[in-house]
């Protein structure tokens, strides 16, 4: 009786292990994957069939920025072209100073909070729902706003605002298709992400820079030359220096790409479990970890090389452009504080402190000589800052290789995403 019992028992068993469903590999979110390359400004990674997929939806908040700012534009336009005398007249009125400071704030400001808004609204839509309203934003933009501008009178003729507008909304598009949407909607983020490294930079690098510039800062002979370089001029010098910083990072980023490149052409990926925790393949981190989940070789396209390269140059472009910036500051309020006035009179004449500096139009309460050495130690700065960043350690494990390891998450990433549609095909 207790031999029948094993039997049936071991019969049953048998039965579950024939008719439990073979393992299956989890499965992944395309969709989400591919939305996340975007989000870390590798649009190029996503496969060329989904590159056009929602094309209207992922440029509605780019002709939100349009349509909010078109408008303001125009105003603003209106506003400023009067004859001179009547502009005087008119900024002797505080309520005119008034609404010209407001508008102007709102057109370099509410395009780009309005846009923002709309993209995180429109991730809670449905789908139907964002596609109706991308369908709005079109007919908004392309034909409802040239027709309002025309009626009250902002632009003329009306044939032309269709055109421009019309072509705007072509020329956004095409560019959300490429890709040129996802990568300035990244730069953007991580510039303000590099506003709020500010602190690191304050006290990692802008002291060893200070001390490296500061003795050329206080010689007379700097002053005279950035004093009697004309703005123009002082500009091609900015430029030269800007070049060779480029070489610089071109060098650097050179190996990276092709130690990155060599590794995704093998299917070596080191640490692929840790790379994927926190990314849309975190659940595949613990078959990586196991040896389970495909490595097949992924090699770099050439599209995707120079995603890749213009990622990471954004991003240590605009450290550099944060560095030069603070430097920039730094020099002019010294300056202010320690250069006096009978001493600039000794170094470049006695007229020479009454000569106001200005910035891109705007003018400065500080001495023309001040802005224009401010302005050629800032860019030296940012030329000194590349080149530490390439061969001092320190700097190199403060602010480059933080890129490089957000390169390799994305990489390590898209290896496995690529593995598994291989795998599947």
């Amino acid at each position: 009786m207790q031999g029948e019992d094993h039997v049936a028992r071991y019969a049953a068993a048998v039965r579950a292990e024939r008719t439990e469903p073979p393992h299956r590999t989890p499965e992944i979110d395309r969709r989400a994957v591919e939305a996340w390359f975007r989000r870390r400004g590798l649009p190029l990674v996503v496969r060329r069939d989904l590159r056009g997929s929602a094309l209207l939806q992922r440029a509605t908040p780019a002709l939100i920025f349009l349509l909010v700012n078109d408008p303001l534009a125009s105003l603003l336009t209106r506003l400023l072209s009067v004859p001179p005398k009547e502009f005087e007249r008119q900024v002797s009125n505080p309520a005119y100073v008034f609404l010209l400071f407001a508008i102007t704030i709102a057109a370099l400001v509410a395009p780009f909070v309005a846009g923002w808004l709309v993209g995180r609204w429109m991730r809670t839509m449905s789908r139907n729902a964002r596609f109706l309203l991308a369908g709005t934003v079109l007919v908004l933009t392309t034909v409802v706003l040239p027709v309002v501008e025309w009626a009250t009178g902002l632009r003329s003729p009306l044939w032309l605002d269709l055109t421009i507008n019309i072509s705007g909304t072509l020329l956004i598009l095409f560019a959300v298709y490429v890709g040129a949407g996802s990568i300035l909607s990244w730069g953007l983020r991580n510039a303000l992400y590099q506003l709020g490294a500010v602190g690191t930079m304050a006290t990692r690098a802008l002291p060893l820079l200070v001390l490296v510039v500061l003795f050329a800062f206080f010689s007379t002979e700097m002053w005279q030359i950035a004093e009697a370089l004309p703005r123009w001029r002082l500009w091609l010098v900015v430029g030269l220096l800007a070049a060779l910083a480029v070489l610089f990072m071109a060098a650097m980023l050179g190996e990276e790409l092709r130690t990155m490149a060599d590794r995704a052409s093998t299917g070596r990926v080191p640490d692929l479990a840790e790379q994927l925790r926190g990314t849309p393949l975190e659940g595949l981190a613990g078959r990586a970890e196991t040896g389970d989940e495909p490595a097949l070789p992924q090699p770099l396209s050439r599209a995707e090389r120079a995603n890749v390269t213009l990622v990471l140059f954004v991003a240590q472009a605009l450290q550099i452009a944060v560095l030069a910036a603070l430097v920039f500051c730094l020099f002019v309020g010294l300056g202010a504080l320690a250069v006096d006035k009978s001493v600039v009179a000794t170094w470049l004449g006695p007229d020479k402190f009454f000569d106001r500096g200005t910035l891109f139009g705007l003018q400065l309460p500080v001495p023309k000589a001040l802005v224009q050495v401010s302005i050629f130690l800032a860019v030296f700065s940012g030329l000194y800052f590349t080149a530490s960043a390439a061969t001092d350690p320190h700097y190199r494990k403060a602010f480059f290789d933080p890129l490089i390891a957000d390169v390799r998450v994305s990489l390590a990433v898209r290896q496995v995403y690529l593995a598994r549609r291989a795998a599947e095909a």
